[in-house]
């Protein structure tokens, strides 16, 4: 009789141990990852906080006629109009659109009147290239004011000239009367909202809405926010594509609106107020061809320029305080710290210097 002597096999994979005859032999472990490795290099690092915005054509404004009349023609939506051009007509009267910051509050009906209205006929008709004259320093006695003062002209007899040639172009009666209704007042090309009136309104009624041609980014920030932002202000703007533009702060609001309750019951505190932050794009074009549109802006805090900085991950903290950099070969450098941004951290020291390996968590 012939035996076979075949030795047992078992094999137990949970516990991660197999047998060969009597002897158990365990598997060899694995050899330990190669550990992640960085190199210093010299960046930019900027911390930044990031709010969202709306792109469009800015805050809208509501044009309303003044005085007695009947709309006779209207704008189309999306149309332009520049300094002196027609924004609409009353009783086939054509009101113009004048640049400036003060609205005309009184019909400059004679000589030798002073004030910020009078300035501003003066500089929009100069603008539109009319002779105006030259403008006395002193008002004549019997005027309403004996001096023109910082931002106000004088209603010579050379600018009621020049207005009537500039009523005659317009093809209205040269009477060298301005009345309040004659122009309406902005403080540059306007873009033709939402129109509300109709052919026949009275002219005092809403009429349509303004903005200005140029798209830009409007930001709600916290009224208690203010203070960090300033007209100049360098931001970065991400598109609804995921495309970022760079663009400034053209102005911050003064007027803190909101402060309602979150349940909207009303009666909110102030730090839930808003004002609102208005963003000029350094490339009005990488707005494409978006109307409106959310996005998002980045408000850079604190910048470093051209510092030597590595991922955060490649400090070590050291038992006698501080931090340290670890090279491939085990050897510690001593560093400082700097600022933290993204990931990175800003690192010197004696022994920092720009394309050096260390090692890294991650």
């Amino acid at each position: 009789m012939t035996i076979s002597l075949v030795a047992a096999a078992a094999v137990v994979t949970g516990a991660g141990v197999w047998w060969f005859g009597d002897a158990p032999v365990r598997p060899t472990a694995a050899a330990p990852a190669a550990p992640g490795t960085a190199q210093v290099r010299r960046t930019d690092l900027s911390t930044s906080t990031s709010a969202a915005g709306t792109l469009g054509y800015g805050t809208t404004r509501m044009i309303r006629g003044t005085g007695a009349g009947i709309v006779t023609w209207l704008p189309a939506t999306g149309a332009t109009v520049d300094l002196g051009g027609q924004l609409y007509r009353v009783n086939d009267k054509p009101v113009a659109l004048f640049f400036g910051d003060t609205p005309l509050y009184r019909k400059l009906d004679g000589p030798d009147l002073v004030g910020k209205d009078v300035k501003l006929v003066a500089d929009n008709l100069a603008a539109l290239g009319y002779r105006i004259g030259a403008q006395p320093r002193v008002a004549p006695s019997g005027s309403s004011s004996a001096k023109a003062g910082k931002g106000e002209a004088v209603l010579t007899q050379s600018l009621i000239d020049a207005i009537k040639r500039w009523q005659t172009a317009q093809g209205v009666e040269p009477t060298g009367v301005v009345d309040v209704g004659d122009v309406v007042v902005f403080g540059g090309p306007v873009r033709i909202g939402g129109v509300q009136a109709q052919l026949g309104d009275p002219a005092t009624n809403p009429l349509f809405e303004v903005t200005a041609t140029t798209k830009s980014v409007t930001v709600g920030i916290d009224a208690a926010d203010v203070g960090s932002h300033k007209a100049g202000d360098k931001v970065t703007v991400t598109m609804p594509d995921g495309s970022t533009a760079g663009g400034a702060v053209s102005s911050v609001g003064t007027v803190a609106k909101g402060g309602n309750s979150a349940d909207g019951s009303g009666g909110g505190s102030p730090a839930a107020q808003r004002v609102d932050l208005v963003v000029a794009l350094d490339d009005p074009a990488q707005a494409g061809s978006l109307d409106s549109a959310s996005v998002q802006v980045a408000f850079p805090a604190t910048s470093r320029h051209g510092v030597l900085a590595v991922p955060v991950g490649a400090l070590l903290a050291v038992k006698q305080g501080g931090y340290a950099l670890q090279r491939p070969g085990g050897a510690l450098v001593p560093v400082t710290t700097g600022l933290f941004a993204r990931g990175m951290v800003e690192v010197g020291g004696a022994g920092v210097t720009e394309g050096m390996t260390v090692v890294t968590a991650s």
